[in-house]
């Protein structure tokens, strides 16, 4: 059991889990030490120096490692066994690919291409299509071709940049170092006698946002891969170039009815439910799915349900009798699937500040990522296979949205996608002006940046046991429903009216948001709302404004308050180097609330593990 939780799991129906085997779910044993799975690898012009194999980061339990050296390029493979044939490692005569995560179409390529192996597809497919072909695959992947006869290599992560690749470019030197997390690629740097230094501004990234923007990272030289992006690298002659096989845009807008936009949106939707429930069907892995009072896990459980999808464990995490629990209950028991329940309670998860840094290489914030840890690593994933969520469907169907149309970039959607703003005079101005020059729209800024840079980067821990999945993120849902006019998806319109389309089940509950079922009208929304500050703000109950109430944590709860003052205490002088970053990590740290509090002790955490000067 995991220091200081007050409960590890709760199981309202325990005859689900005794009566077959297969719905069985262990309480695993605690993995304490993770790092970012994936690869790695250096090419063009080694140093003779390097030891091999070259050490990555955190190890963890049950990993599959391969590695293979040609005259001049090493590579490292170092998986969870999830989706095993998923995760190519294959050395043919033309081309050497490796990849990581999971191929949703894979088998309708197969079909298409007349293959009858994924090895086989990658290969073929790039035969004939060159790395145009990536644009066809659907899934959270990332990967390696290195074609042999041209001396290149070429590395990809998938459309929406959910699996992350970073990289290190020393071009007068015919030197590239890549690798799925921050961490391998510092070790690399390291071993090749580059130095690693902090990068102050992706600190205050850190201290204002909770992430990083665009492709920065807490090392000056060490650079993110932008979604949907091909790295091409010449090892003969050291010269890289980049290319953007996908681009997400909102303008112009489907010309359609709603009507016709209603029902396209459903048959995308299911088409991605479909995808991702077939993949656990493919390896014999059961269904786990998080859901919650939200919007969002609601409609994928219920989606899966309405497709015939019940072997589905479902899995919910907050504080104790919030709307989250007392909804996500409910449905379970109305749709006759399994319900897991992890208490959050006195916040005490939060403690492990380390833990989550690492698991996501201190790119976000830990408390973003903390809480998924906190019930990932108590179950036994054996039996268990993606890990499928709902991740985002309310801003691609318009939480983001200021208004009914789409404005640039303002200061009102930056403060909004920021979870602090107290240091952001800290962040040039010219930041800001070349994201206005880079994004087309408020909305498109804010899916790439709070989204892929922050809201992904937190559920990176998953990786460290299965691999995850959003109906939502499905690109062919993803493009289709953006482009929709922000006069329909404005304040939930085009979302409600879906759901009492096609899944009219899914209104018999309430939504976490509002208290109230989504069709409820205004006079009994706002009674709730009345009875819910009062509740909070008079009677004191402040256990149930959220799902994870923080401030009402940090102030009840003394040990975590002290473990929050003695890692800082502690870790300040990690950036005694940087003497104004210290005073303001300083101040956030006194002033600030205690989401901020986090946001100080994320930026000594990841300064103190990826060892930055």
């Amino acid at each position: 059991m995991l220091k200081g939780w007050n409960k590890d799991f709760t199981v309202p129906n325990p005859r689900h889990l005794s009566g077959n085997p297969k719905r069985h779910v262990y309480i695993a044993k605690i993995k304490e030490n993770m790092y970012m799975p994936g690869f790695c690898g250096v090419c063009g012009n080694l140093p003779p120096q390097l030891d091999w194999p070259i050490p990555v980061g955190y190890e963890i339990c049950s990993t599959i490692k391969r590695d293979i050296r040609f005259r001049n390029h090493y590579i490292q493979q170092y998986i969870t066994p999830k989706f095993i044939n998923d995760k190519l490692f294959f050395d043919g005569p033309d081309v050497f690919i490796c990849t990581d995560g999971t191929l949703l179409n894979a088998k309708d390529l197969c079909s298409k291409f007349n293959i009858q192996n994924y090895n086989e597809l990658i290969e073929t497919m790039y035969e004939k299509q060159g790395t145009k072909f990536v644009s066809e695959l659907r899934g959270d992947f990332s990967a390696i071709i290195y074609d042999k006869s041209k001396d290149k290599i070429h590395i990809f992560t998938n459309h929406i940049g959910s699996k992350t690749l970073y990289y290190y470019l020393d071009e007068k030197n015919k030197i590239l170092i890549y690798g799925s997390g921050v961490q391998a690629v510092l070790n690399i740097m390291r071993e090749c006698g580059y130095e690693t230094k902090l990068s102050e501004l992706g600190a205050y990234f850190l201290l204002t946002f909770g992430y990083m923007l665009k492709d920065n990272t807490l090392c000056t030289t060490v650079k993110k891969l932008p979604p949907g992006t091909i790295l091409s690298f010449d090892l003969g002659s050291g010269t890289a170039s980049t290319e953007r096989y996908y681009e997400l845009k909102n303008i112009p807008y489907i010309e359609d009815t709603k009507e016709n936009i209603l029902k396209e949106m459903d048959r995308r939707f299911e088409e991605a439910i479909k995808k991702e429930y077939e993949k656990d069907v493919e390896y014999g892995y059961r269904h786990v799915a998080t859901l919650s009072g939200g919007l969002d896990s609601r409609m994928n459980v219920t989606k899966g349900r309405m497709l015939g999808y019940d072997d589905i464990l479902t899995i919910t995490f907050s504080q104790s009798n919030y709307l989250d629990e007392r909804i996500a209950k409910q449905i379970a028991s109305d749709f006759g699937i399994d319900f897991l329940f992890f208490s959050l309670d006195n916040g005490n998860y939060l403690k492990d500040i380390e833990s989550p840094i690492i698991a996501n290489d201190g790119q976000v914030f830990f408390a973003g990522a903390a809480h998924v840890l906190a019930m990932l690593r108590l179950l036994d994933w054996g039996p268990l296979g993606l890990v499928h969520t709902g991740q985002i469907g309310d801003l691609i169907l318009g939480s983001y949205l200021l208004d009914r149309k789409h404005s640039p970039i303002s200061d009102k959607m930056i403060n909004k996608v920021a979870y602090s703003t107290k240091l952001i005079d800290r962040i040039p101005a010219s930041i800001f002006e070349e994201l206005n020059q880079t994004y087309e729209t408020g909305e498109v800024f804010a899916f790439y940046e709070r989204c892929v840079n922050g809201v992904f980067n937190g559920y990176q821990v998953i990786q460290n046991y299965s691999e995850f999945a959003s109906p939502f993120l499905y690109v062919d849902f993803l493009d289709y429903v953006m482009k929709v006019s922000p006069e329909h998806r404005f304040d939930n319109a085009l979302y409600n009216k879906w759901i009492e389309n096609y899944a009219p089940i899914a209104l018999k509950y309430p939504w976490e948001k509002t208290g109230t079922k989504i069709n409820a009208g205004h006079i009994t929304k706002l009674m709730v709302r009345i009875t819910k500050i009062v509740r909070g703000y008079i009677f004191g109950d402040k256990t149930q404004i959220s799902m994870n109430p923080f401030e009402y944590w940090y102030n009840t709860n003394p040990g975590l308050k002290e473990a929050f003052e003695t890692y800082f205490k502690e870790h300040i002088q990690i950036l005694d180097k940087h003497s104004k970053l210290q005073e303001d990590t300083l101040f956030l740290f006194k002033d600030g609330n205690t989401l901020e509090k986090t946001q100080a002790l994320s930026l000594l955490a990841a300064v103190k593990l990826l060892n930055l000067d």
